[in-house]
């Protein structure tokens, strides 16, 4: 099954009889604190596998190093049974839809998509699997069905394909096909994994949300499948609407029973509808470019306001009735819901205290005039609290600015890479004298915040339910934000220890910290001694450097 976070008490407390988890990428690379530390906890029991969910394999900016990079270090990390993500395209000129966006099954694409799919497997060390994506559209100039381009990128790549049987089904339906003709197309030798999942009945279209049980059609055709390709590796996904362990554990189960009945059978290529030598354009075909075509899809979906010039007529298929054009709604409104997610995963106070209708429509104004440059949603948050200085529209809350500035920090304490930390042993080391010398290495979860509103406090009452706003006054605050294990904790500070860290995080000595301290003519002695001990103890601190020794 996929590991969702709500799961992660069960799983680690009781340790349930499960063959094997699915992993995010995505929530696991750009994470050092809970979520990655709860992984590999989980690794030590159970195989897992990595499924991405931003490779963007198809777009036609140049391959994301970075991300290449943190998902390589992952691997080497957690050591997955199998590496994946999706035929598609997700951002095109360094903007991110966050997205799983459909391609033109067409010779460009296709060589593009190898070349690309050889690169990462090159870089990584070892295959990847593909996995089919439901649609909504497609397109006027496509030359072949999808499960031949996805049979056919395999073939010229050597990746795997990872065959998601609900995504069948969901495009059978919104595109006219027969699913069993998309079973035929695809040679076994290539399949490594099947995917299984619910979706949302739309009326006019069926719409892949993982956001409830598996229907009957799909259970059938995962029947199919087997008695086609033998025992697969089947994996049950549940994104939306997460229910408790005990009913997903129910479909791993009945899957399960379905499974065994089945022996593994691969088939040879022979038996599989081969590729036909010639190719024609589609009805109404156009001779545009992968990469414009990407480029006049992402400015459907996030509009910069420039006239469009675009007779999306030529380009997409009618689609159960309605204009091509139409459907590509479905990819415009999911834009926006996906940023509102993500901000309210790092603004949980903020989007409380503003309640739910003017939290929808902050998040919406702010994606309108913020495009993502990121992969990872949760980084378009950086600029919400900016966002709100300047066009904060709830003026009977002045402080939320600064509210959603701590909890920015708090987010990025939680998810920082740290180090370990330096021990009360490592202090033993160090002579009398040499502390006057001494450079403070804090861990990169720390954070030092100031604020002219006491927003600790605003944010603990907002997740208590006990805020109460006319009782906000305005206060000179400080804190020290740092991750104390998997947990972030906030610690209040005076005056002085503000200044102290403050200048340490500077790169000062510790005889110039305590220097500045001393011309402020502190009245009280300050026990300096007893604060660098706790923040040994809680882990605060990375390393000790003696300036001798760094120079």
């Amino acid at each position: 099954m996929g590991l969702r976070t709500k799961h992660y008490p069960v799983i680690l407390e009781t340790w349930p009889d499960i063959d094997w988890f699915e992993a995010i990428s995505e929530n696991y690379m750009d994470s050092g604190g809970r979520p990655l530390a709860t992984l590999q906890k989980i690794r030590t029991r159970y195989p897992v596998a990595l499924h991405g969910i931003a490779l963007s394999i198809g777009s036609t900016d140049p391959l994301n190093e970075t991300y290449l990079t943190r998902l390589k270090t992952l691997t080497q990390r957690i050591e997955p049974a199998v590496i994946s993500d999706h035929l598609c395209w997700s951002g095109v000129a360094g903007e991110e839809l966050h997205d799983l966006l459909p391609l033109p099954f067409t010779e460009e694409a296709l060589d593009h998509i190898v070349w690309r799919v050889e690169r990462v497997q090159e870089f990584l060390g070892r295959q990847i699997l593909l996995e089919n994506v439901s649609t909504y559209v497609t397109y006027r100039h496509s030359v072949m069905p999808e499960w031949e381009f996805l049979s056919e990128v395999a073939r010229r790549s050597g990746c795997g394909i990872l065959l998601d049987l609900n995504n069948i089904y969901v495009n059978s339906v919104n595109h006219g096909f027969d699913p069993a003709d998309y079973l035929a197309g695809i040679p076994g030798e290539f399949v490594g994994q099947f995917h299984l999942a619910g979706h949302t009945d739309m009326g006019n279209f069926l719409f892949d949300t993982h956001s409830r049980p598996i229907v009957d059609s799909v259970w059938n055709l995962y029947r199919e499948a087997l008695k086609r390709f033998g025992q697969v590796s089947t994996l049950i996904e549940w994104d939306e609407d997460i229910p408790e362990f005990s009913q997903l554990r129910e479909e791993v189960e009945k899957a399960k029973i379905i499974y065994e009945k089945f022996k593994r059978q691969p088939l040879h290529t022979s038996e599989v509808c081969q590729r036909s030598t010639s190719r024609k354009g589609g009805r109404g075909s156009s001779r545009i470019s992968l990469a414009d075509l990407e480029k006049r899809i992402k400015e459907k979906i996030q509009p910069t306001g420039e006239k469009e010039n675009v007779k999306w007529s030529d380009l997409l298929n009618p689609q159960g009735g309605e204009p091509g054009e139409k459907r590509l709604g479905v990819h415009a409104g999911g834009y926006f819901a996906r940023v509102e997610e993500g901000l309210r995963d790092v603004y949980e106070a903020v989007s409380l205290l503003a309640g739910q209708e003017a939290f929808h429509a902050l998040s919406t104004a702010f994606a309108q005039r913020h495009v993502s440059r990121d992969y990872n949603l949760s980084r378009i948050g950086q600029d919400f609290p900016e966002y709100l200085e300047k066009s904060n529209p709830l003026s009977e809350m002045p402080f939320l600015p600064e509210l959603a500035k701590l909890e920015w920090r708090i987010a990025l304490s939680f998810h920082a890479f740290d180090a370990p930390p330096a021990t009360p042993a490592k202090l033993a080391e160090i002579a009398p004298g040499d502390w006057e010398k001494a450079r403070i290495i804090f861990q990169p979860s720390i954070f030092l915040f100031s604020s002219a509103w006491p927003v600790l406090e605003i944010w603990k009452s907002a997740k208590e339910g006990t805020f109460v706003r006319d009782s906000v006054e305005k206060k000179t605050f400080f804190t020290l934000i740092g991750r104390r294990g998997d947990l972030v904790r906030c610690e209040p500070l005076d005056a002085n220890q503000y200044g102290l860290v403050k200048a340490l995080v500077a790169g000062k000595t510790l005889g110039e910290a305590c220097a500045e301290l001393a011309e402020k003519d502190t009245a009280e002695e300050l026990p300096v001694s007893d604060w660098f001990a706790r923040w040994v103890t809680d882990g605060l601190i990375q390393n000790i450097v003696i300036l001798s020794e760094a120079k």
